[in-house]
């Protein structure tokens, strides 16, 4: 048994059942072999999730290459940043995946960290600025994702009730400014404007 073939039933499972239904038991009834066959590839559930992470952000950042000196970095490092977000997003707990892994297991981690802090630094910016700026950016990342996928119950939430008592959040939420993508744009706007 390839460890490719674990990775990609692991996240199959990932998808189906989130992160607490990845087990190894699951995995081997799943794959129709024995315990040995997954720790012989992987000597823990966190070396397995290392690997799914890796796989996640492969989706989005195969043949990723640094920022083209010249170019302003700001625009390049939203994207970067929007494709993190997207390869989290496409998996349940998908965050908290990614967020938990260790860079020696899911080396395109530290290549995005590499990456930006490079094109920043190159754009102008001091080292420890830069770094400021990356690092708040990407944990910014990590836990809008996070609180994206956790949030569950807001379909059992009597609107109109939560209306008469905030009244402010419910008129911004009418506005279209209150979904997703468009909050993580203005936070990520904020992070990268506030290195100016």
């Amino acid at each position: 048994m390839d460890a490719e073939t674990i990775v990609r039933e692991a996240l199959e499972l990932l998808r189906q059942e989130g992160l607490a239904g990845v087990t190894f038991r699951k995995l081997t009834t799943r794959l129709e072999v024995k315990a040995p066959a997954i720790y012989w590839r992987f000597k823990d559930k966190q070396e397995l999730l290392d690997a799914m992470a890796e796989a996640m952000l492969q989706e989005q950042f195969a043949g990723f290459a640094p920022h083209a000196a010249g170019e302003p970095w700001q625009p390049w490092w939203s994207g970067v940043l929007r494709r993190l977000r997207r390869a989290m997003l496409a998996y349940p707990d998908g965050g908290r995946v990614v967020a938990g892994a260790r860079p020696p297991g899911a080396p395109t981690l530290p290549r995005i960290s590499e990456y930006g802090l490079r094109a920043l630094e190159g754009g102008g910016l001091p080292l420890v600025e830069a770094a400021n700026v990356v690092f708040t950016a990407l944990h910014y990342t990590f836990g809008h994702v996070i609180e994206e996928q956790d949030s569950t119950g807001a379909d059992t939430v009597d609107l109109a009730a939560f209306a008469a008592t905030y009244p402010t959040i419910a008129r911004l939420l009418t506005t279209g400014r209150g979904n997703g993508d468009a909050i993580f744009d203005a936070g990520i706007a904020l992070i990268i404007n506030g290195s100016r």
